[in-house]
């Protein structure tokens, strides 16, 4: 079998938002818009010299030698996003890949995938080793996000992403240095309540709250589809999660028309929202728990 062995930049986009189109203007028009959105992003990836290696579904996985053109397509991809209904939650990754048979193997790429489904729709999640793999210049942009961790991994990543949260593209240059005296500020102070039913819990800094079928559980969800211990909202360094890691996976819907589906994976949390363990919270029979962010 033909293989080889290179440094290169993963870029993987999956684009979300098609569900609610599907709804909105029928499935022919729906699937129209989610091509053309899909041949943009492989065009843009040619166009800055990255090799398309596949896409399946509604995500493109791509491969570039340079990590300076893989974060210029990054953002040509979402610029062009902002135009239209469909958002993409991207993740970059660089280190060592094997290609072989037309696709490409490792564990970059399994890290690239973690990050992908981490960000929240229209965000990108870039790691460590990318931002190191850059050129000065081209750090501009880049902010540190936090430490996140990843299932299958014992280290924590230092994350970084490319937008501010009111979605302008942040300026500030990610030295090492500014990173150390950005871990220097106390993390700031939040409660994060949540709701369900006659139910309701909070937690703060360094603390949790389980939801689950079993009752050692702090919100108890009855329902088979329910994992004994389905998930945990926790808060560190000032940062809301959602630990996921139940069989079915949990619907989580941070704004209108943003749900998205995680499962043992971890999710970080920002304003108010609504999760809904194992199914959609459009169907009947969804249990739906609300949750709020609250400065302290």
């Amino acid at each position: 079998m033909d293989q080889e062995t290179l440094l290169a930049a993963v870029l993987l986009a999956d684009v979300v938002g098609s569900t609610p189109l599907y709804e909105r203007i029928g499935d022919d028009a729906a699937l129209l818009q989610l091509s053309d959105c899909l041949d943009a992003m492989r065009a843009i990836v040619s166009q800055y010299g990255g090799d398309f290696i596949y896409s399946k579904g509604d995500d493109v996985l791509s491969l570039f030698e340079s990590p300076e053109m893989a974060l210029a397509a990054v953002c040509r991809i979402s610029h062009q996003l902002t135009k239209g209904p469909l958002l993409a939650r991207i993740g970059l990754h660089f280190g060592r890949v094997i290609r072989a048979r037309g696709a490409i193997f490792g564990d970059v790429v399994n890290v690239t995938a973690r990050l992908s489904t981490t960000a929240n729709p229209g965000e990108v999640l870039i790691s460590q080793s990318f931002f190191e793999a850059l050129s000065a210049g081209s750090r501009k942009g880049l902010r540190l996000l936090d430490k996140m961790d990843f299932k299958g991994k014992q280290e924590l990543f230092d994350v970084y992403t490319l937008w501010s949260s009111n979605g302008v593209l942040n300026t500030q240059v990610a030295t090492r240095g500014a990173t150390t005296d950005r871990r220097s500020v106390p993390p700031r102070q939040i409660r994060l309540v949540i709701r369900y039913r006659d139910q309701l819990r909070s937690c703060r800094n360094n603390e949790s709250v389980t939801i689950g079928r079993s009752a050692e559980c702090n919100i108890i969800v009855e329902r088979p589809w329910v994992s004994r211990r389905h998930a945990t909202f926790t808060i560190s360094n000032g940062r809301a999660r959602l630990v996921e890691r139940s069989s079915s996976g949990t619907f989580v819907s941070m704004g209108p028309g943003h749900e998205v589906f995680v499962r043992r994976e971890d999710i970080l949390l920002f304003g108010s929202g609504v999760i809904s363990p194992g199914l959609k919270s459009s169907l009947g029979d969804a249990q739906v728990l609300h949750y709020e962010i609250v400065s302290d």
